[in-house]
């Protein structure tokens, strides 16, 4: 993408130095350079045509360039700093006359959304409203309407990048926004608004977030896109190959976009995060294969829905065994599909053709899927719970906002119908989230007594599963009459702030959602301290709460009230600091800067 170098006021400048010389008796050698500068900015002008920078903005381009890349970063959460860190390592990739690229950022301060158009390596702000809701669809539709509309492309690529990601229930969290992420059928209006109904579909769609790589997902999106690229499982910061892949298309914009997907899917690292409990994968689908592959789908749920009684067995086997994603979540509904139809061992023929074609389909829909050497990752999960209480459980709110029948794939296939019929809630309720009554402060080493409390609306016996936040249960008690109060008792020895966490079952094995309450074993007298010194980026201040940051190379010495002193080097793929919070000013005693701290964070007791 070609853009004007000079300011506005400097191209008007020379404009008019250069008017003045009519009127005024120069040298002969004084009035050639004149008459050169004269050439040279008419030839300049010329060649940038509508491009030219002006103080409202870009203008359209009297050409189209090969491509346009659209970054929607959400970052009104806890990735503030780390989305700005993103859009720097963009900036530094730069555009060219052949790839334009767009960055539309919201930050978590009041304000700061900002649209830019890339002119080389330099941030060009454009016009746009002072603070957008990114988790609203018009958002969306807005952006990409005026981008498309300013910057013509052959090629159209769309990123969507923000934290709390969970599949088909939602992208896209702002936390000062609508208080709603994008739902399946809002995100599908979008992309009919964008596309003309599909008419004129995006090249490629990536989303940046956890669980986006699901059958559901890409199923919603068909119609509109033409190439999809997510992680299946969660990812981590900074782990999307946004630079190499962009520096490539930069080198070789001739590119195609299934060939973009395949460089950029290429550039990933996957990774095994044990201790959060996830392996990292991330894969590319072209999704014209989506509507066929959606016909097998709903072949194999109805051979599966007039045979459960017969394979019941072979089919919990199967799931119980297949590759699941997302566990750092504590969820186990979202299962590689590939894989679960392998370990299926069904001897039947008419099931094994259906699992041929499902198969062979996604073998050639997936053009490109990277993951560990032991990792039976295919790049498309499917939603498949286990209990009934996991079916339509919402992940991210207290109430579903958009429940799995409304999403594309459900409304197309009877996957929803056989799900249903196999966890037994076709004519059956989950007993409602109980409620949990009891101390929230207390003293270690002291029982306490709480009530617990859950309605079922079959009326049916209900039991309670208590997890006490220390890494004990009490396990599945009861079962007992609906409505009836349970109390149990518990001591915790450690002082710390703990979460109770209970949920009810019924007879039929159907789950409610999970109740939690806070209880405060207060810490001993005095205070605790962390001692920070070290380099530091993108520095986010808060008038009326503190300050946080992104660490470059911190040195943290940890001394907590009631436990051991620890000492560590906080680096960037750590994130903000504090995580998901902000470090008071009251609190702080020392020195901060933009690229320097040192001082102890004094937490009170």
């Amino acid at each position: 993408m070609y853009f004007c170098t000079k300011k506005p006021k400097e191209v008007l400048y020379e404009m008019s130095l250069i008017g003045s010389i009519r009127g005024k008796t120069m040298k002969k050698n004084h009035l050639g350079k004149k008459l050169i500068c004269v050439i040279l900015i008419t030839v300049f002008l010329s060649g940038v045509g509508q491009a030219a920078v002006t103080s409202n903005g870009t203008r359209p381009l009297s050409r189209s360039v090969d491509w346009t890349i659209m970054v929607y970063l959400v970052g009104d959460n806890n990735l503030s700093a780390a989305q700005g860190q993103v859009l720097q390592n963009i900036r530094q990739v730069g555009s060219s006359n052949q790839v334009a690229i767009a960055l539309l950022i919201d930050q978590n301060t009041a304000s700061d959304t900002k649209l830019y158009y890339l002119n080389g390596t330099t941030l060009v702000q454009q016009t746009w409203p002072a603070e957008s809701s990114m988790d609203d669809p018009a958002t969306i539709v807005q952006y990409v309407t005026k981008v498309k509309s300013e910057v013509p492309a052959d090629h159209y690529a769309l990123f969507i990048s923000s934290n709390k990601g969970c599949g088909w229930q939602g992208v896209c969290w702002d936390e000062h926004g609508r208080g709603q992420m994008i739902t399946m059928p809002e995100l599908l209006d979008a992309l009919n608004q964008i596309t003309s109904d599909g008419t004129n579909k995006l090249d490629i769609l990536g989303i940046e977030t956890c669980m986006t790589g699901n059958m559901e997902v890409a199923y919603q999106l068909n119609a509109c896109v033409r190439f999809f690229v997510a992680y299946p499982e969660c990812g981590m910061l900074y782990d999307w190959p946004y630079v190499p892949a962009f520096t490539d298309l930069k080198n070789d914009p001739s590119m195609t976009p299934s060939e973009f997907c395949i460089d950029m899917v290429g550039h990933f690292v996957p990774h095994d995060y044990t201790q959060d409990r996830m392996k990292t994968t991330m894969a590319a689908t072209n999704l014209s294969y989506l509507p066929s592959l959606g016909t097998s789908i709903d072949e194999l749920a109805v051979y599966f829905l007039d045979h459960l009684d017969e394979y019941k067995t072979q089919i919990t086997t199967a799931l119980e065994s297949a590759r699941v994603y997302a566990r750092l979540w504590y969820i186990d509904y979202y299962i590689d599909f590939y894989d679960f139809l392998d370990l299926c061992t069904i001897s039947d023929s008419e099931f094994s053709n259906i699992r041929n074609t499902i198969q062979a389909t996604m073998d050639t829909a997936v053009i490109a899927n990277t993951h560990l050497p032991d990792d039976p990752a295919h790049g498309l999960s499917i939603y498949f719970p286990r209990r009934a209480g996991d079916y339509n459980d919402s992940l991210r709110y207290e109430i579903l906002p958009s429940p799995y029948e409304a999403t594309n794939f459900a409304i197309s296939t009877q996957w929803d119908e056989f799900l249903r019929e196999y966890l037994g809630i076709v004519n059956n309720s989950a007993p409602e989230k109980p409620s949990i009554t009891g101390p929230a402060k207390g003293k270690p080493g002291v029982s306490y007594e709480y009530t617990l409390t859950a309605i079922d609306p079959e009326d049916q016996l209900v039991s309670y599963f208590i997890d006490w936040g220390d890494g004990t249960s009490a396990g599945w008690l009861g079962p007992y009459d609906s409505g009836t109060p349970v109390i149990v008792n518990h001591t915790w020895d450690v002082k710390q702030t703990f979460t109770v966490k209970a949920k009810a079952k019924d007879v039929m094995g159907a789950e409610s959602e999970w109740a939690t309450l806070a209880v405060k074993i207060p810490f001993l007298l005095g205070k605790s301290r962390i001692w920070l010194v070290g380099s530091i980026t993108s520095l986010d201040k808060s008038a009326s709460i503190g300050f946080r940051f992104l660490p470059l190379k911190v040195l943290e010495i940890s001394a907590i009230v009631g436990q051991d002193r620890t000492t560590q080097i906080l680096t960037e793929t750590y994130g903000e600091y504090p995580c998901c919070g902000f470090l008071p000013y009251s609190d702080f005693r020392g020195i901060v800067t933009q690229r320097f701290l040192f001082g102890v964070w004094v937490i009170p007791a």
